[in-house]
């Protein structure tokens, strides 16, 4: 029995494998795009008329809601493609992503910058206590320092990792 027949067989890719993949769900023989497209158009237009009622696009609100509308469509229209495709379905696809080098650099990288905040966050914490209490620290300057300390940690340990291989 060959891989393609035992995935037949078993019900992963019944149909084939397309450019754009099929749907998850049903017979599996729906084009994900087919429900993508409308799908994110529809999110993109409720979008639209959200920001018309908020009181957003308060000037001037057709020319609002068509500009929040063009906006929101594509995103909405991956954020529907990335939902309802089965990746069985797509040509190129990785049998097992998880399996990856890239998958383990991208683990070993979450990891350390874990180890990275915990430990500036301690740190923080320490240098905080011994501050006099009339000095002030705003938390919408902080909690944004953060991240971007969790995303340097992050990016700088997935490319020496990468550098490495």
């Amino acid at each position: 029995m060959t891989v393609e027949q035992a995935r037949t067989k078993w019900g992963r890719t019944k149909w084939g494998r397309t450019k754009w993949g099929r749907t998850k769900f049903g017979t599996g023989r729906t084009p994900a795009m087919a429900i993508a497209l409308p799908s994110g158009v529809v999110l993109g237009m409720a979008g639209g008329l959200l920001s018309v009622l908020v009181g957003v696009t308060a000037s001037n609100p057709a020319l609002g809601f068509w500009v929040f509308t063009s906006c929101l469509t594509m995103p909405a229209v991956a954020l529907v493609y990335v939902l309802v495709v089965d990746r069985n379905t797509l040509e190129g696809a990785a049998e097992r992503p998880d399996d990856s080098i890239e998958s383990g650099w991208y683990d070993k990288a979450a990891s350390g910058s874990f180890a990275d905040l915990i430990l500036v966050l301690g740190i923080a914490s320490i240098i905080l206590t011994f501050i006099p209490r009339d000095f002030f620290v705003d938390l919408k300057l902080v909690l944004p320092a953060v991240v971007a300390v969790c995303f340097a940690s992050f990016g700088v340990r997935y490319l020496v990792l990468r550098r490495k291989g």
